[in-house]
């Protein structure tokens, strides 16, 4: 059945995987998910029908048929879901205000709540909320009138501490990445080491800032090191009272 994929997918093979346990049930994870979004990226290329009937096939053959029916089932709640999704985001349009972001993400929890049952509420979504809930928390921490930038690393500190493990790496690179563009743009502002701190502190959090200063002080040292001995090395070259062995 995959050698009949759209040619977009030539090389690559289905991530994910589905699996049932000993009693023949279907063990409930993100991997299902994940399956089901392989398949349905097929959408636009082909009618969902197609992509539908691929996917109902590929999960019989992966499948006993306890584990299989279910996983069926499961597939029909996910249509539905995306489905209900691209309704509900035409009614929450993307909005800079925070509120209305928290209103968004709250209508989209509640979808999923009513649609899937809690453990596959959790397994397909919980990962992507505590991503969502990071992201808009360190927005509204950032633009908290009431907090100095020492109070909005403080509460970044916090906030980062209690992403879950499988988020970190993720998040903490996207910060990295926004902290270098935004690094730029400040130095191109003529910014201050003073500045530079606070835009850290309100980035990244008060500890990596802390360890971003202790990082530049290192490389101020090898670069006055560095510095120090080019100047010397080329005083030794030019003094004339010196011969080439003693130079």
């Amino acid at each position: 059945m995959l050698d009949r994929l759209p040619g977009s997918f030539a090389g690559t093979q289905v991530d994910g995987r589905l699996r049932a346990d000993a009693a023949g049930k279907l063990i409930i994870d993100a991997e299902i998910r994940r399956v089901f979004d392989y398949f349905l990226a097929s959408i636009g290329e082909e009618p969902l029908e197609t992509s539908v009937a691929r996917l109902r096939r590929y999960i019989e053959a992966q499948l006993p048929t306890p584990a299989a029916n279910y996983a069926i089932q499961l597939l029909s709640q996910y249509l539905d879901y995306k489905r209900q999704l691209l309704l509900l985001e035409q009614q929450h349009m993307q909005q800079a205000d925070i509120d209305a972001m928290r209103d968004r993400l709250r209508a989209v929890r509640q979808l999923r709540a009513g649609i899937f049952d809690d453990s596959v509420h959790q397994a397909f979504f919980a990962l992507d909320e505590a991503a969502d809930r990071f992201t808009l928390e360190r927005l509204a921490i950032r633009h908290d009138p009431s907090l100095d930038a020492s109070a909005k690393g403080a509460a970044l500190d916090s906030l980062r501490n209690s992403l879950p493990a499988e988020l970190q790496d993720v998040l903490v690179l996207q910060m990295q990445v926004q902290l270098r563009e935004q690094t730029r743009a400040l130095a191109a502002r003529g910014g201050n080491p003073t500045d530079l701190r606070q835009l850290r502190q309100q980035l990244v959090g008060n500890a990596a800032a802390a360890r971003l200063e202790k990082l530049d002080d290192k490389r101020r040292a090898w670069q006055d090191r560095l510095t120090a001995y080019r100047q010397e090395k080329l005083r030794i070259e030019r003094s004339p009272g010196l011969g080439q062995a003693d130079k």
